[in-house]
């Protein structure tokens, strides 16, 4: 179905006209996101050796997005509704790594100490090393698990809304998601970071200073996976990830939780406290400095804001806003 909806856009010009006014406003925030990215790509080109693989990969994901407008436009049915709802998943995840690496070469610096400077003029000590003190293993548990928790939230935020049949908010809270994801990582650009657990302790000992019960390891190779850090790395500082300003962890939960309320999630409340844990997690396991998260609680409150402006200019040039998507999408 793919393939023949691809072929008939293409051989039917005004359907891509059309395509315009099917066209979300994530669908919209994302192709802006991937042409911006393959722009920089292609400027940068001689310092990035995945530049060409980046671009053809941008291409690729632009095409199916056009393709899945289309066909959600030309045949509607379950398939076209639910990859409509779930695609900027992984998509976001494509933009996150084209991020860092492009971070690197934008801005090569690192900034921690100006943040351990700020942390230290705003509160008088490190955080980090201040929370240590009411460390235990148990706790350790807890917060490692809620950090863990990140993407579980949003997914159970939409799951709902899709039960509800709620396609409107569905595709609403899609669009605050991509949007508020986007913005954090054009802000890492300004103030490049790798985070306390490199800078004020001993990234070798966080195991043994901070360990927890059962699955706290575990998970937190996991997060060392993510942030580009392999069992055995030499240097890790060197290859983990520039993304410590703003807190994005921060930024999303704070969105996420908002958006439950709004939406009167039944799980609301679950979402506030597992939320409100992974923030203190975030500081309390190392990972940011205190000013990274009032950053990413400032960007959380500019991205609520101007998100429905954004929407509101895209609407008068033809693209959607949310679109309240009917039955029949459903199939």
């Amino acid at each position: 179905m793919m393939k023949k909806t691809a072929k008939r856009l293409i051989k039917e010009p005004l359907l891509l006209f059309k395509l315009r006014e099917e066209l979300t406003m994530t669908d919209v925030a994302t192709m802006a996101m991937l042409l911006l990215w393959s722009v920089l790509n292609i400027v940068f080109n001689s310092q990035l050796p995945e530049a060409s693989t980046n671009i053809l990969t941008n291409i690729i994901l632009g095409t199916f997005i056009c393709v899945l407008a289309g066909g959600d436009r030309l045949h509607g049915g379950r398939i076209f509704h639910l990859s409509r709802m779930f695609y900027v998943v992984p998509v976001i995840y494509v933009i996150y790594r084209q991020c860092l690496q492009l971070v690197r070469v934008i801005n090569p610096h690192d900034y921690d100490g100006t943040l351990i400077a700020w942390d230290l003029s705003i509160f008088g000590v490190n955080p980090t090393e201040w929370m240590y003190q009411f460390s235990t293993p148990l706790l350790t548990e807890y917060l490692q698990f809620t950090y863990m928790c990140f993407f579980l939230i949003p997914i159970m935020i939409v799951y709902e809304l899709y039960r509800r049949g709620d396609d409107k908010a569905g595709f609403e809270f899609g669009f605050n998601m991509a949007f508020g994801f986007y913005l954090s990582y054009l802000a890492y650009f300004a103030l490049p970071a790798i985070g306390p657990r490199f800078t004020l302790h001993d990234f070798a000992t966080l195991s043994t200073e901070l360990p927890g019960v059962f699955l706290t390891e575990f998970f937190r190779e996991q997060v060392n996976a993510g942030g580009g850090i392999v069992p055995g790395t030499p240097n890790p500082q060197d290859v983990v990830n520039r993304d410590c300003m703003p807190s994005g962890h921060t930024m999303m939960t704070i969105v996420n939780v908002f958006l439950a309320f709004r939406y009167k999630v039944s799980m609301r409340w679950l979402a506030f406290v597992i939320g409100l844990s992974l923030i203190v997690a975030t500081v309390y396991l190392r990972y940011h400095y205190v000013v990274d998260l009032m950053a990413g609680a400032a960007f959380a409150v500019i991205s609520l804001l101007v998100a429905p402006l954004v929407q509101r200019a895209f609407a008068r040039f033809g693209f959607t806003r949310a679109k309240e998507y009917t039955t029949r999408h459903r199939g």
